[in-house]
């Protein structure tokens, strides 16, 4: 929005936190919002970062390092002329505030789908007649950041990580956002501690962190991946973040790459749904569309472990999705629906709100906390770990039909795409025919083959998901890697699969060039080369 503004010719941008989005609905003078109802005040503002980017911005694509330490940074010319960096200055406001500044606006009336709601004024593009003065005072300033990270060494295979996650910083009190998740991390933490001393060592190492200024750009769990890349790309088997825990009633939501779609699915068949005994959160999962949505936004910390790495991740949390897009609609995943959670980012994301409205018993805090350590026991201690590939290469085999007949007439090919696909299906019904067998066989005594087999099929699987990321990244975001899922270019939260085939079909779709067309044929290449990888990793073959 405000980089939208800056390249339109403004001088400033107001943001303003609109009454019909999260002050709920119902006659003007008669709607309740917090501390009587969870809708957003209409002093209320919600509050954000506006760096178009992950990281420090003074040391993107590299790892930086404490306040005062010695390390390469941009310059300040540097960074004021970065485009992920915001040249004018923005100010959040609130409803109340917002509708005073747009009744004194004149010009041609705002298109329908911009219009408040009842009793709102008539929303007018301007420009003036009011004249606004905006003073920014602001002090640019490097600051140390703190991770906090806590482990348990794995007895039989401690150079294979699983990573437990939550960023712990807030923009004001944060009892949902992310507070809701740092209790389940503590509790599940607190829970291995037991275990731990009673004797009980998982097989693999499993890492608990607690990131910090996630609210800034993901700082903290980009720059750890940053600074430690190489070593987390050989050994990283999985990373699982929760950032919202809960944020009222409705079921659970996860969201993850495919291979962890069955383990999600496992896990959460031995977990008694907190608002229906009667049910699990399995059973509750399965009433939303579609079940598991895909993790590949970069609103969150998985986006590091994800989007540069090619690390499997999740995330989850319990509540109700009130809007949401399949990714093989090749479009917008809503991670959270305002209606859901209409305090976010705002100073009444409190305890008070999450007692009253979010989870007055606290249980469903201990059902996602249940979920997520099972989860995280299962990839640390199975013998062979729980990843499947199987419905991976359906998935993309969809995503690829949409996305293809998105451009029908297209003076392209998408069958080295589907060529490649169906290497992954090959290859994925081959290794599990591998782990079946090797489960089914009578090994009453582990010998040193059972032992390399084992290893084998564990490092294959786990991987696979590297083979997607291209060092290069997709064309103008060098920073996102993976081929598969990232981000749309226009919204961090948003998700496409296929992103550099769909922003190629965009920009061929509005230029009609020769040059433009190559392009996209490009992008379908570099997109099956990144899936044949995955294959060849996967199948445990050179080519």
């Amino acid at each position: 929005m405000v980089r939208n503004a800056r390249a339109a010719g403004a001088a400033a941008a107001i943001v303003y936190t609109d009454a019909k989005d999260f002050g709920g609905a119902g006659a003007k003078g008669k709607r309740k919002w917090f501390p009587d109802a969870r809708w957003l005040p209409p002093t209320g503002v919600q509050v954000g970062t506006l760096y178009y980017g992950n990281g420090d911005p003074t040391t993107p694509l590299w790892p930086s390092c404490a306040a005062g330490e010695d390390c390469e940074r941009l310059s300040q010319g540097e960074l004021d002329g970065s485009a992920a960096m915001p040249s004018i200055p923005a100010l959040p406001v609130s409803a109340r505030d917002g509708e005073t500044i747009l009744k004194a606006m004149g010009g041609d009336a705002a298109p329908t789908e911009w219009q408040g709601g009842e009793g709102a004024p008539m929303y007018r593009l301007g420009p003036g007649p009011a004249v606004l003065n905006l003073t920014y005072i602001g002090n640019d300033t490097l600051a140390t950041i703190e991770n906090v990270f806590a482990m348990i060494e794995g007895k039989e295979e401690p150079d294979r990580y699983v990573i437990i996650g939550n960023h712990r910083d807030a923009w004001t009190f944060g009892a949902v956002d992310p507070n809701s998740g740092t209790a389940a991390m503590l509790e599940i933490a607190e829970r291995l501690s037991k275990l731990e001393k009673k004797g009980w060592r998982p097989r693999r190492t499993i890492i608990v962190c607690s990131w910090d200024a996630e609210e800034f750009a993901l700082i903290g769990s980009t720059e750890w991946v940053e600074d430690n890349m190489d070593m987390l790309a050989s050994r990283a088997i999985a990373y699982l973040n929760v950032d919202i825990t809960v944020f009222g009633p409705g079921g659970f939501r996860p969201r993850a790459t495919p291979q962890l779609d069955q383990l999600i699915k496992e896990a959460s068949k031995m977990v008694q749904d907190p608002d229906d005994p009667s049910q699990t959160l399995y059973d509750t999962m399965i009433r939303h569309h579609p079940p598991i949505d895909r993790v590949a936004g970069a609103g969150t910390d998985f986006a590091a472990f994800l989007q540069y790495i090619g690390v499997p991740s999740l995330d989850m949390s319990y509540g109700t999705i009130s809007a949401a897009v399949t990714p093989l609609a090749s479009t917008n995943i809503i991670a959270l629906a305002v209606e859901d959670y209409p305090v976010y980012h705002s100073l009444y994301d409190d305890y008070v709100w999450m007692e009253r409205f979010g989870d007055p018993l606290f249980h469903r805090h201990v059902a996602l906390a249940s979920v997520w350590g099972l989860i995280a026991l299962r990839l640390a201690d199975d013998e062979i770990l729980p990843l499947n590939y199987v419905s991976y290469a359906s998935e993309l085999e969809k995503c690829t039909k949409l996305v293809e007949g998105g451009c029908t007439g297209c003076p392209v090919s998408f069958a080295p795409l589907h060529k490649s696909i169906d290497q992954l299906r090959k290859a994925a019904n081959k290794i599990h025919k591998e782990k079946m067998m090797l489960q089914a066989e009578n090994w009453s005594l582990k010998t040193r083959a059972y032992t390399v087999k084992v290893r084998d099929i564990n490092d294959r699987l786990m991987m696979a998901e590297r083979g997607f990321i291209n060092r290069e990244g997709l064309d103008g975001r060098p920073w996102y890697k993976h081929m598969i899922y990232a981000s749309s270019d226009q919204d961090d939260w948003g998700t496409k699969a296929f992103p550099g085939i769909v922003s190629a079909i965009d920009k061929a779709n509005k230029l009609n060039t020769t040059e433009s067309w190559q392009l996209l044929q490009h992008e379908i290449y570099r997109a099956a080369r990144a899936v044949s990888k995955a294959s060849a990793v996967l199948d445990g073959r050179l080519t």
